[in-house]
C-alpha cells in the first residue's frame, strides 16, 4: 500500500472520471457534461503537476497512465479536432465531393417540398472529410440522389425520418445517420436536435449540411461551424455551386 503514490491516485481518478463522462455523455444535459469533461482536463494538469513534484520520469509516467490516453481522447475528440482544423490540418478522402447540375435541380425540388409541407429533415453532404464513422451505423441506400427518393426518406411515417441522410458525390450513401450535437452554449433554444447535430458535425469536419425544420419549413444550411438559418432557394443554390462544385 505504501508504493501508492499521489500520482497514482490522481491517474485512478482520471480514468474513473473519464470513463463516467464519457458514460452520460448521451444521457445528461451539455452543460453537465462539458462541466465533467473540464475536470478530467483539470485533474490531467494536476497528475503532471504531481509527477514533477514527486520526480517521476516521462516513460515510468506514461506506462501508468497508457490506459488512459484513449479515454482522454475520446473525452476531448471535439475540442481536439477543432484546434486541428484551426492549425490548418485537413484528412480524409483525397476527392472532393461535386454534384452534377442534375443533382442540384432534384435536391432543390426536394427541399423546398419538405420545406412547404413542414416535414423535417438532415442532409449533409460528405467533402474532403471522411464520415464514415457515422455511415458505418447507418442504413445503406447507395442510390443516385433524386426528390422521390430524398422526400420519401423523410415522411414522418418512415423509419429513417429522423437522422440524417448521408450524399457522396451525387449518391445517396446512408439514412438514418446520426451526428454529435453541438457542445456552443451560444445556440439558440428554438433551434432543435436537427440544428444542433448539423453545427455539431459542421464545427469537425469540412461537411455541408442542409436542416429543414418541421416546425416552420425553414432551411437553413450549416458549413464550417456556422449555420446560416431561413434562407431562400436561391442561397441554397449558391452554397451548394460554392461549396460542391469542382
Amino acid at each position: 500500500m505504501s508504493d501508492i503514490t499521489q500520482f497514482d491516485v490522481l491517474l485512478i481518478n482520471v480514468y474513473l472520471l473519464a470513463i463516467f463522462t464519457n458514460l452520460i455523455k448521451t444521457k445528461t444535459i451539455i452543460h453537465l457534461y462539458r462541466f465533467f469533461k473540464l475536470l478530467v482536463v483539470v485533474l490531467i494538469v494536476v497528475a503532471i503537476i504531481e509527477m514533477v513534484r514527486e520526480q517521476i520520469v516521462w516513460h515510468e509516467a506514461l506506462i501508468k497512465g497508457l490506459p488512459i490516453i484513449p479515454l482522454f481522447v475520446v473525452t476531448v475528440q471535439t475540442e481536439f479536432v477543432l484546434i486541428l482544423k484551426k492549425l490548418g490540418f485537413k484528412g480524409g478522402h483525397l476527392f472532393s465531393n461535386t454534384i452534377e447540375d442534375t443533382v442540384k435541380i432534384e435536391l432543390i425540388k426536394s427541399v423546398d417540398f419538405l420545406s412547404s409541407k413542414r416535414i423535417g429533415a438532415l442532409i449533409t453532404f460528405e467533402k474532403t472529410n471522411s464520415l464514415d464513422e457515422y455511415i458505418s451505423t447507418a442504413y445503406p441506400i447507395n442510390a443516385q440522389l433524386n426528390h422521390e427518393l430524398l422526400s420519401t426518406i423523410f415522411f414522418p411515417s418512415t423509419p429513417l425520418h429522423d437522422g440524417a441522410v448521408i450524399v457522396r458525390m451525387s449518391n445517396i450513401v446512408c439514412a438514418g445517420a446520426y451526428f454529435p450535437p453541438t457542445e456552443r452554449l451560444d445556440i439558440p433554444k428554438t433551434f432543435g436536435s436537427r440544428h444542433r447535430a448539423a453545427i455539431g458535425i459542421s464545427e469537425i469536419t469540412d461537411s455541408l449540411t442542409i436542416v429543414v425544420s418541421e416546425e416552420t419549413g425553414k432551411i437553413s444550411v450549416a458549413v464550417d461551424g456556422y449555420l446560416d438559418h431561413d434562407i431562400s432557394k436561391e442561397a441554397l443554390l449558391l452554397y451548394l455551386e460554392k461549396h460542391l462544385q469542382s
